[in-house]
């Protein structure tokens, strides 16, 4: 088994590499920044017959777990509209994240986190709506994305590496059903999202006090890597995270920074 944490221009030649030396192989989000380079490993992941599982945290997150299964429970009803955040500095740990031709941006690097796990809820968008703020190297370090689902729901997500340097690393998401509302919040004491944090997981429901939702506590990146472990063990190909959902979430960050080239909304084509 192959873990990929290099920069994202490196993952689709080294995983290639991995996969036909008979590895299975887990890999950072983004899987890669062209749709090219994603379907070249996962073509070489089924001509090895190994796995390929892209590393989309906050489907192992267990507030967000929580969140899936609540929605997907049918207990609040038809989901109407959903609301993300992802707010953070630059990361000061790598000067190359300061190159938007190594990570995409917030685009590709941070937002995508919300787009999967928004995609995890209601599937395949149909259209892509992108404004933000680019700055001077190029790069779209702040954006805000509407999602518009074919059943219905609009989602809109706002990413960002622009926050001042001492800006408290802060997410959330929100969705709003027939019967209620669910919403999660964090913020750490810090830039980095490992420090000490305030958060809150709760359920509103008409007529009802707000309550707390329960979930299993555990570290997300533990807990992703356990259940790969597991799939590899039982030669179970993966369920909760697929080749193909890393693939649409890349497809989606191509259409939004299309949208943001263009101002216009982008159709999502397949």
């Amino acid at each position: 088994l192959v873990d990929i944490t290099l920069p994202t221009p490196y993952h689709a030649d080294t995983a290639v590499r991995a996969l036909e030396a008979g590895k299975h192989v887990i890999i950072e989000k983004p899987l890669a920044l062209t749709l090219p380079e994603v379907d070249r490993m996962i073509a070489a992941a089924d001509a090895s017959g190994k796995f390929l599982l892209p590393a989309h945290v906050l489907r192992f997150w267990p507030e967000y777990s929580a969140i899936h299964d609540l929605v997907h429970s049918g207990q609040l009803g038809r989901p109407i509209l959903a609301s993300s955040y992802r707010l953070s500095n630059l990361p000061q740990w790598a000067e190359w994240f300061k190159r938007p031709e190594m990570t995409g941006g917030a685009v590709f690097d941070m937002q995508i986190h919300e787009l999967d796990f928004l995609n995890s809820l209601f599937g395949k968008p149909v259209q892509v709506f992108s404004q933000g703020a680019q700055e001077p190297n190029g790069s779209w370090n702040h954006v805000v994305t509407q999602l518009e689902y074919s059943d219905g729901v609009t989602t809109v997500s706002e990413s960002s590496f622009s926050m001042p340097r001492d800006y408290p690393f802060s997410a959330g998401v929100r969705v709003l059903c027939e019967r209620g509302t669910v919403e999660y919040a964090f913020r750490a004491s810090g830039a980095n999202f490992q420090t000490g944090a305030k958060n809150y997981l709760v359920l509103h429901e008409p007529g009802k006090p707000d309550q707390p939702v329960s979930f299993t506590p555990g570290d997300a990146f533990e807990n992703e890597l356990a259940y790969f472990v597991n799939c590899v063990r039982a030669g179970k190909l993966p369920e909760t995270v697929t080749a193909q959902d890393g693939r649409l979430a890349v497809q989606i960050c191509q259409a939004s920074l299309e949208s943001l080239l263009t101002r216009q909304p982008v159709a999502l084509a397949g």
